[in-house]
This record gives structure tokens, C-alpha cells and sequence, in this order.
């Protein structure tokens, strides 16, 4: 398509037709008919995205040029199917099948994807129609670099997730790239050296990537099933988007800290739970968490604190991601102070040896 969209944008000065890019190609490929016509609609929406952009001034944005070696291979309903042995069947072409040995009831759109290896991805209707919270509790939720989620309900009952093994894996890949990029300087580009350093580069982070979106799946299913237990309609979620900028210009963070607070991922965990708790019908509000860490749930006083510890000059001490998550509920809500009971847990059951 990318070719063929050049030859006739040179040829008549004019990008080609998406119903005659379809009535081209077809027939030429071992594919189903669904599956390229939804190929060929992504194609002309992503001209059509690169064209808006382009209008409103973003010179940097270029049209499909690259042709691909591996591509997402999308199928349409009428190209999912059932086989005598009650197994998933994709349609591929007429005739030719692709057979897998499980199931999963009303699939609704699948596509096989390229990750150093093939993937299947799929969505499916789980039933569920305006599903409505068990309770009326509310909880804040503090999002973190070291404790991924730190929460605390308006009835005092608190659960912090660990992003240690998170921060493991991130530091294994920083390490990684500074190595492979070190070596990448003294290499000939093109070599046969270079091809496999930059090899070993996209399966790190593939492995990385693959490992942190269990590790965070993993971390949301936990809170939300947290939230489940407490009967919490509403989730009042700290919004820390930008918390990453000039901190190397205020000086507020070292160099080791700012690669942290750079790699955090905040967006995906908050898309996670988003999605997790509208399966459960709860309800998920942003606010600012501006000084929420600082601020005593007691006196109203502001206190830095360092260390994990919150410590007031009144004598108030707790957990200072707890009192973040408290004073985050409390931006939405005005509850008075209880006391707390905290439980801290792992996203993941660790391995640990013994001798």
C-alpha cells in the first residue's frame, strides 16, 4: 500500500483513493478480504491523522514511507470462527486456517503482532453491562516511584504495593543501554557488530517492556481488588502529570533521581486502573496533589519530610505516602482524621532461596 500510494501520488500528483488502493490489491494476498480492508482503513487514517496535523502546523509529521518487514495482521468478526473441537480458528485466506488450541467466548476482534515473536491480542465481550459498586466508601491513592500505590480509605484501612522489582528492572535497563551504547560508538555502522548490539538493544526492551506491563497489571489487579473488599465506590486519584519537568533547571532532583522520576510509569498504571475499576462500576476522579506529602492530616501544618516517615511537630507520625493518599481523598471529600491500619503487599510473589 505504501508503494503503491507512492507511484500514483508521483504519477497524477494526488494521494490514491482508499476504495481503489481495495480494488487493487485485491486477491493478491493469502489474506482474508476483512483483513485487508481493515489494513487499508488504517492506512487512510493514518494519512488522514498526518494531513490534520500537518495543517495545523507540525512540519515534523510525515506520511507512511517505510515499508515493514512485520506488520499487524487485524481480523474482523466474520474472519473468527469455532472448530469441531470447540478451539479458536482465524481465517486467514480461503481455505487456509489458523488453529489454536483454546477458546475464549464472544471474541469480538483479533490481531496477530510482532514482539520478537508472535503474539495473538484479542477483546472480548465479558458481559458485564453497567456494573454498579458494592458499597459507598471512598479511597486516595498516592502514585509513587518507589511504592507504586499507596492508598488509604475515608475508614482509615490502607494498602501500599511495592514498585520495587519495577525499579529493578528498569535499572537493569539503563545499565543495559549505557553498555550496548558505549560499545555502539566504537562500532562501524552497518558491521556485522553494530547489527548485533542493536539486536541485543531491541530484545532488552521487549523483555523489559513485557516484564513492567505484567508488573503493573499485576499491581492494579491488587488495589482494585483491595478496593472491591472495602466496598469503595470512588477512587480519588493524585494527578502528578508533569512532575518530571524542569527538575534539573529548579535543581529540585539529582541526575540518578531525575532518570527515576522520568521513567515512572504513571500514565499506564493510571489507564490500568481506569479500566479495571469500571469493570466494577467505581468511579475514578483526578486531582492535583500539590503538597499532599507535605501537609500534616492533623494541624494542617507543612513539613517536608525525609525518609518514609511523616513526622509533625504536633507528634503526628505515619506512613508519608499515606499521608499524601489521605490528604489527595481529603482534596475531593472532607473527612475527619481516623486511625490508620496499614497492610503493605508485593505485585508479585518473590522467589526467595533458602538454604
Amino acid at each position: 500500500m505504501v508503494s503503491l500510494s507512492k507511484e500514483y501520488y508521483f504519477e497524477h500528483k494526488q494521494w490514491i483513493k482508499k476504495n481503489d488502493i481495495q480494488k487493487i490489491i485485491k486477491g493478491k494476498y493469502n489474506l482474508h478480504s476483512q483483513t485487508i480492508q481493515a489494513i487499508s482503513d488504517k492506512f487512510d487514517a493514518n494519512r488522514k491523522t498526518i494531513s490534520e496535523l500537518r495543517k495545523k502546523g507540525n512540519t515534523k509529521a510525515k506520511y507512511p514511507y517505510k515499508t515493514k518487514k512485520f506488520y499487524i495482521i487485524p481480523f474482523k468478526a466474520s474472519a473468527i470462527n469455532i472448530n469441531a473441537k470447540g478451539n479458536l480458528k482465524l481465517s486467514m485466506s480461503k481455505g487456509r486456517y489458523l488453529e489454536l488450541d483454546f477458546n475464549i467466548e464472544n471474541i469480538k476482534t483479533a490481531e496477530i503482532v510482532w514482539r520478537n515473536g508472535y503474539y495473538l491480542y484479542y477483546t472480548f465481550d465479558d458481559g458485564i453491562i453497567n456494573p454498579t459498586p458494592q458499597g459507598n466508601n471512598t479511597v486516595g491513592v498516592d502514585l509513587g516511584e518507589i511504592h507504586s500505590i499507596a492508598s488509604i480509605t475515608n475508614e482509615g484501612i490502607g494498602l501500599i504495593i511495592s514498585n520495587r522489582e519495577g525499579r529493578s528492572i528498569k535499572q537493569f535497563r539503563n545499565k543495559m543501554y549505557a553498555y550496548i551504547s558505549k560499545r555502539l560508538s566504537r562500532c562501524k555502522k552497518g558491521s556485522r557488530q553494530y547489527k548485533r548490539l542493536w539486536k541485543l538493544k531491541n530484545t532488552i526492551r521487549t523483555k523489559t517492556d513485557n516484564q513492567l506491563i505484567n508488573l503493573y497489571h499485576q499491581t492494579t489487579r491488587k488495589f482494585i481488588n483491595f478496593c472491591v473488599e472495602q466496598q469503595v465506590c470512588e477512587i480519588v486519584l493524585g494527578d502528578i502529570k508533569g512532575i518530571e519537568k524542569n527538575t534539573k533547571k529548579k535543581k529540585r532532583l539529582n541526575r540518578i533521581n531525575r532518570q527515576k522520576i522520568s521513567q515512572m510509569e504513571y500514565g499506564r498504571i493510571k489507564d490500568y486502573i481506569k479500566y479495571k475499576a469500571k469493570e466494577k462500576g467505581i468511579e475514578v476522579k483526578l486531582v492535583k496533589e500539590n503538597y499532599t506529602s507535605q501537609t500534616c492530616p492533623k494541624c494542617s501544618k507543612k513539613h517536608k519530610p525525609t525518609g518514609r516517615t511523616y513526622s509533625c511537630t504536633c507528634g503526628y507520625k505515619t506512613h508519608r505516602d499515606i499521608v499524601g493518599a489521605w490528604n489527595i481523598l481529603n482534596k475531593k471529600h472532607k473527612y475527619n482524621l481516623v486511625n490508620f491500619s496499614i497492610n503493605h503487599k508485593q505485585p508479585i510473589n518473590l522467589k526467595v532461596s533458602t538454604i
